[in-house]
């Protein structure tokens, strides 16, 4: 198959794709925490306005799972707790919490967020400061 057969055919498929493929989207992460508390972040979802909250499930992906990405997988990573959250201009985000202080300065994880119609995959590499009264003399 020539690299114009093959031009053509993704083009083709691309029309034909149904717009449902891009109801979700993972925006930016948001830290609100820092270095030796608690994990406190929100992650910024883009949804259609008819899409059920409900549906949307988060996870972290274990290394073993996804090939050939290489991510440091430490105990915390299986501790994190995902919830929804709407604020009152309408935005959506995915909160990510544990109840255990994270001691590493920074943390590197592959998010999956699936809806009843797709599931999406987003690296994230987060440095955690450390709190403003360690910079307090």
């Amino acid at each position: 198959m020539s690299f114009l057969t093959k031009a053509i055919a993704l083009f083709t498929f691309t029309l034909l794709t149904s717009i449902d493929c891009l109801a979700l989207g993972i925006g930016n992460i948001a830290m609100h925490s820092a270095l030796n508390q608690s994990l406190n972040a929100d992650i910024l979802l883009v949804m259609l306005k008819d899409e059920n909250l409900e549906d949307i499930k988060a996870n972290i992906v274990n290394q073993s799972k996804i090939y050939p990405i290489d991510l440091p997988w430490t105990p915390l990573m299986s501790k994190i707790s995902f919830s929804t959250k709407t604020l009152p201009d309408g935005s959506i985000y995915i909160n990510l919490s544990t109840k255990e202080t994270v001691k590493e300065p920074f943390l590197h994880f592959m998010l999956q967020v699936s809806n009843s119609k797709t599931s999406l995959y987003r690296e994230f590499t987060v440095l955690l400061d450390p709190p403003a009264e360690y910079f307090k003399m």
